[in-house]
């Protein structure tokens, strides 16, 4: 009982989210750590061969994607260089980030755990479409180059950089991968330590106009004189980020609704997810902490899984959809492009008030009978196996994706919305939106809201504005949260598979009018994907 209220006072005293991350998660027990290999290995190369087996037995269909003949060449080469005694954390945590970055998986990902830059280079690229231009640098170097189309870095032509710095990424499609190559583009102690460039006191921009400079690198912050500061890229006033998970905006005169949706995540579902992912013991006290503090709105405590402001979405939704009808509004306008995604279901609470359909096409759930799923969710685990058993009087293969069951039946997309006894529950009377839908979303728009994009699109629901979305809707999906033995490190492989509503339409999600925002645009308060969805409105 004296450990019970011990626990309890570190709740309520903060002290929980520590413990969570530190020993509440669920991880992958493998049994390569019984192996002599394993036992006479470094710790970096315990950690590797971890991470192999992890994902051996978690990602679904892997040899269709990362082949074992080449995963293997790959670990054995690593295997090797990790016998290099002058490996340190950061060395090693670019050996996994290239190791991962063969997944091609956004859920497929170390944590920026290890990884560090000290350094800069003062510059800002900006990429739209194939191209890259500048869009920010130091005061020393001329502005007129801002806007500027970037073609050779270090004379090495932007494409080949990109493919370089492609190995390092967790990304599923070309622009996602560009997102994340601009994140490495101006460090020159990654870049060098992934082979890119030689030295790291300066380096070379040219452009499209002929013009060439040399760029300084810096290690203080104070060093950093950026012309444009973040207040010259004035956002559209509409348009503009709010700290919120979702607000909506009503301008009744001209009969749109703009509602953006930044964070799929509230209250009752983070209670109601808990146990997927963390240690039964330490659930009802990760409960206790997320309530109080909820309650205490200490929206920083809580890690901004919950809008202490609105915790609830589908009460939010409740009034916010009275209010469009109320007010005769025909037209709304949902914005994913801040949104990484979270929880599906909340996905489809929304989607409940979108449309009375009956003929909806839901995402198909492949089941991977995985060592993963059966450590982890071994309920789930067991009903599967047991099913397929009933129905084939066999046992499934391993290494196969099978249909998941009740998972897979369209007709029960809003089980759990239309469950009376569901947390999840929203009565049939709601009011129901009948006008025109569309969204804009983009290579932000990430997971569980980058699938609610696909699953509008494939039952023509609405309009897409934008780019791609992060992770494409034909693939391997979701968190499956890891913990490497010796390192510590952090991450995720993703153990489902999913495939759009109409895979005939292709593994990536494209959006029925592609645009981007050009540097001009972000200085001059413009957003083009939203001026498209006004014109599209307007439209007779």
């Amino acid at each position: 009982m004296r450990k019970i209220l011990i626990i309890a006072t570190l709740v309520i005293c903060s002290s929980c989210s520590t413990l969570i991350i530190n020993q509440g998660y669920k991880n992958y027990k493998s049994d390569i750590v019984k192996s002599e290999k394993y036992k006479k290995a470094n710790k970096f190369q315990q950690d590797l061969l971890y991470l192999d087996n992890l994902c051996a037995n978690t990602f679904p269909n892997i040899d269709s994607v990362f082949p074992q003949h080449k995963r293997t060449a790959i670990v054995d080469s690593l295997m090797n260089l990790l016998t290099d005694k002058q490996v340190n954390q950061q060395i090693f945590s670019g050996y996994l980030y290239l190791y991962l970055s063969h997944f091609e998986n956004q859920h497929t990902r170390l944590e920026k755990s290890g990884l560090q830059s000290k350094m800069l280079f003062p510059y800002i690229l900006y990429f739209i479409n194939d191209d890259w231009f500048l869009i920010n640098i130091n005061q020393e170097y001329d502005s007129l180059l801002i806007g500027k189309k970037v073609i050779e870095i270090n004379n090495k032509t932007i494409e080949k950089i990109e493919k370089s710095l492609s190995q390092y990424v967790f990304a599923e499609n070309d622009i996602c991968k560009r997102k994340e190559i601009n994140k490495f583009i101006n460090r020159p102690d990654l870049l060098r330590q992934w082979g890119i460039i030689d030295q790291t006191d300066s380096v070379s921009i040219s452009f499209e106009t002929g013009e060439k400079i040399w760029v300084k690198s810096i290690s203080k912050d104070s060093d950093i004189h950026f012309h444009l500061s973040e207040n010259q890229f004035i956002p559209n006033p509409i348009t503009k980020y709010v700290k919120h998970h979702y607000n909506i905006a009503l301008y009744p005169n001209e009969n749109y609704a703009y509602f953006q949706y930044n964070k799929c995540f509230d209250q009752i579902d983070v209670n109601e997810t808990m146990h997927e992912y963390l240690k039964p013991w330490i659930v009802p006290f990760a409960k206790m902490f997320m309530n109080h503090n909820i309650k205490k709105k200490n929206a920083k405590k809580i890690r901004g899984y919950v809008d202490v402001d609105r915790p609830i979405f589908k009460d939010y939704l409740r009034v916010m959809f009275d209010s469009i009808q109320r007010q005769g509004i025909g037209n709304l306008i949902i914005d994913l492009r801040n949104n990484g995604g979270g929880s599906s279901l909340l996905c489809t609470q929304l989607l409940y008030y979108l449309t009375e359909k009956e003929d909806l096409k839901d995402f198909s759930n492949m089941y991977y009978p995985s060592d993963y799923q059966r450590q982890i969710d071994f309920a789930k685990y067991k009903r599967f196996m047991k099913s397929y058993q009933l129905k084939t009087k066999a046992n499934p293969e391993k290494g196969k994706l099978y249909p998941n069951g009740f998972l897979n039946c369209d007709s029960l997309l809003f089980e759990k919305i239309e469950d009376q006894t569901s947390p999840y529950y929203i009565p049939k009377n709601r009011t129901v939106f009948k006008g025109k839908i569309i969204v804009l979303a983009n290579f932000n728009t990430g997971s569980a809201a980058a699938l609610f994009t696909t699953l509008l699109q494939d039952n023509n629901i609405a309009t897409i504005i934008g780019t791609s979305v992060s992770n494409n809707p034909v693939g391997a999906s979701s968190l499956g949260p890891f913990k490497l033995p010796k390192s510590k490190y952090t991450g995720s492989v993703a153990p489902d598979y999913l495939i759009r509503p109409n895979p005939t339409i292709g593994k990536i999600q494209i959006p029925d009018y592609w645009i981007e925002n050009s540097v001009d645009d972000l200085l001059n308060k413009r957003d083009k994907p939203f001026e498209k969805a006004i014109e599209l409105i307007n439209m007779k």
